[in-house]
């Protein structure tokens, strides 16, 4: 039997394998890494200064949608 390539799969093949395959370390590994990789890769981080906050909101709020 061959083992899956955790790192090419996708985040839902992943999820499923985990949830059939619960104590599989390595899967586990590989799904919080991906995961705290797309955190990363998301959004704001949480030490940004209060003033460019305000201009990020600012900004959005007066994007025409």
């Amino acid at each position: 039997m061959t083992k899956p390539d955790y790192e090419h799969m996708t985040r839902k093949e992943l999820k499923e394998h985990l949830l059939a395959h619960r104590n599989d370390e390595k899967a586990w590994a590989v799904f919080f890494e991906q995961l705290s990789h797309l955190d990363a890769t998301q959004g704001y981080p949480p030490d940004l200064p209060t003033e460019e906050m305000e201009k990020i909101f600012k900004a959005k709020l007066n994007q025409t949608t």
